[in-house]
């Protein structure tokens, strides 16, 4: 038999103060299981003033040539307040059931999206 120190068992001593370790770097956090959401990019801009209108209503076309014809039409340019973007214009409030009516008596058939109208 070869002579061997037994091995320990139970609670390592503690540490003396002349030998206290180094701080070890901390661990990695764990992986969680489901995919954490990607961070929100910083914004570009801070706005001063910011307003949230509730219950507008946009007229939404494919070409700008098409809503350029349908503001020149004396039917429908009543309802419309203002011109937002190339194909997009918004309508004056409570004027959704006559524009739509305005826009089937000049021969178009438009698509409300998430309205009573």
């Amino acid at each position: 038999m070869t002579d061997q120190t037994p091995k320990r068992r139970g609670r390592p001593p503690k540490a003396r103060p002349e030998e206290t370790p180094a701080p070890a770097a901390p661990a990695p956090a764990r992986k969680a299981r489901a995919k954490a959401a990607p961070a929100l990019p910083e914004p570009t801009f801070i706005p001063e003033r910011l307003t949230v209108h509730a219950g507008l209503i946009l007229l939404e076309v494919q070409d700008p040539a098409d809503l350029d014809a349908l503001l020149s039409d004396t039917r429908l340019s009543p309802h419309v307040a203002e011109r937002l973007a190339p194909t997009f214009a918004l309508l004056r409030p409570g004027t959704d059931a006559a524009a739509l009516d305005a826009l089937r008596r000049a021969g178009h058939t438009p698509r409300v999206n998430g309205g009573q109208p």
